[in-house]
């Protein structure tokens, strides 16, 4: 799901204006926040208790209904890196219009290390993250 969130928010900022960024950035976070909240309810409605009616077991028909949804991510995913476009104009994002002219090295990750906001800025996300799972 993280990697959704990022990947989310990545494409608003290429996607939307300076101006409504911001807001778009807020209004699709929020949105798939809910739905990941609305799907653990309509995995027990739609998937758990149709398997549980079928006669198999409450572990088994949990674990499946957990595998239903894993199996659609997956095919969804093959689909938007076969056919969705990066940015507005251009199928594959390039770094090279950013002005870019190599790749990030591990070395240029580490070196963001050393500015303790960023540090900081890690710990907060992945305690806040992880109180979302």
């Amino acid at each position: 799901a993280g990697a959704c969130f990022v990947t989310n928010q990545f494409w608003c900022s290429l996607m939307f204006a300076p101006n409504v960024v911001g807001t778009a950035n807020a209004t699709a976070a929020g949105w798939g926040n809910m739905g990941g909240g609305v799907a653990q309810i309509l995995i027990v409605w739609c998937l758990f208790k149709p398997f549980q009616a079928a006669g198999m077991s409450v572990d088994l028909a949990w674990r499946i209904s957990m595998l239903v949804p894993a199996v659609l991510f997956l095919v969804i995913a093959v689909i938007m890196k076969l056919f969705c476009w990066d940015t507005p104009t251009a199928k594959r994002f390039d770094v090279s219009v950013t002005g870019k002219t190599s790749k990030a090295s591990m070395w240029d990750y580490l070196e963001c290390l050393k500015d303790p906001r960023i540090v900081i800025m890690i710990f907060q996300y992945s305690a806040c993250f992880g109180t979302e799972l």
